[in-house]
């Protein structure tokens, strides 16, 4: 008996001594959230034609264009803080065309709505004439009379 107090104290020392120490249950890694992915860009879709309106007011073009397969069609597209706007490849804006001109650009659809993600204008370069040269072929020498 005198084996078993001591052994017993022991035994319930170590019990202590596991219950006061912090328990940690298994874990799984943590997965990472996936970063958010950025909302789709919507598609651009390109136009060209003559700038048949300029409306400043409701900040709206509209370009009318004309094949053969459809006729004449008129495109009227929002020109927003973020529509690109070059007149001959330098900045400008919205003030700075006129209707008649031909321009090209793209835009993006929501719902119902065009809006210009690009428009621009170049001016034509202007053709030099062609010059047409024609060349002279001396006329026969007359025999000089003897």
């Amino acid at each position: 008996m005198k084996l078993t107090l001591p052994l017993t104290a022991l035994v319930a020392l170590l019990g202590l001594a596991m219950a006061s120490a912090p328990v940690q249950a298994q874990t799984t890694p943590a997965t990472t959230p996936a970063p958010a992915s950025k909302p789709a860009k919507a598609p651009k879709t390109q136009y060209g034609g003559t700038l048949s309106a300029i409306d400043t007011t409701a900040n709206t073009i509209t370009v009318t264009s004309t094949s053969k397969k459809n006729g004449d069609q008129s495109l009227v597209i929002a020109v927003a803080s973020t529509t690109v706007i070059k007149r001959d490849g330098k900045k400008a804006t919205l003030a700075d065309f006129k209707t008649g001109e031909k321009v090209t650009g793209s835009y993006t659809t929501d719902g119902t709505t065009l809006t210009a993600a690009t428009l621009s204008y170049k001016t034509a370069k202007a053709k030099a004439p062609k010059t047409t040269t024609t060349a002279t072929t001396p006329a026969p020498a007359t025999p000089a009379a003897q």
